[in-house]
């Protein structure tokens, strides 16, 4: 199974999305932040890369800055961030 990451500005703003994402019944976890994404925030949500769309759509109207990862087959994590 595909893994993305979605990475926000801050841990409130996870909390946020995680709450408007866990109503929606997307299957999701909160894991630490991988170091080579970002020192900033200390969380990400980890959800399946079939759901991206779902997420995108749900959380449109959260007016923070998302960016997305996924781990490539070299193990270096890559922005697959659509705008």
């Amino acid at each position: 199974m595909n893994y993305y990451l979605l990475l926000l500005p801050s841990v409130h703003d996870v909390m946020k999305a995680e709450k408007i994402l866990l109503n929606a019944g997307v299957n999701l976890n909160v894991i630490a932040t991988p170091r080579e994404i970002s020192h900033n925030c200390g969380v990400v949500i980890r959800f399946e890369s079939s759901n991206l769309h779902k997420l995108l759509a749900l959380l449109e109207e959260l007016p923070v800055e998302k960016k997305i990862f996924k781990k490539a087959d070299d193990n270096v994590y890559v922005e697959v961030t659509q705008e």
